[in-house]
């Protein structure tokens, strides 16, 4: 049931990006699961130094794989280490 939602999702943000617009993702709050996959698609992200503000791939330790690509931009940005350290 989950794939066709994936898919769809996965084809939003390729085609969002083929237009060749820049995209920002402006985080304050909680930018976990979903948000932060968002913002990953995004060419820029501004967070702000607010408490609040937590970026992380939590649904990893439920022993679920990010669905809308967080599993490869994720370590692209910040690196292997970077990435294991927001989802474990």
């Amino acid at each position: 049931e989950l794939v066709p939602v994936i898919e769809e999702a996965l084809n939003f943000f390729l085609h969002m990006k083929a237009k060749e617009v820049p995209m920002v993702a402006a985080i304050h709050g909680p930018a976990l699961g979903g948000g932060l996959e968002w913002a990953l698609w995004c060419d820029y992200r501004i967070c702000t130094d607010s408490k609040a503000t937590k970026l992380g791939l939590p649904e990893v330790k439920l022993g679920l794989l990010p669905g809308f690509g967080g599993t490869q931009n994720l370590p692209a940005l910040v690196g292997i280490q970077g990435a294991m350290d927001m989802m474990l």
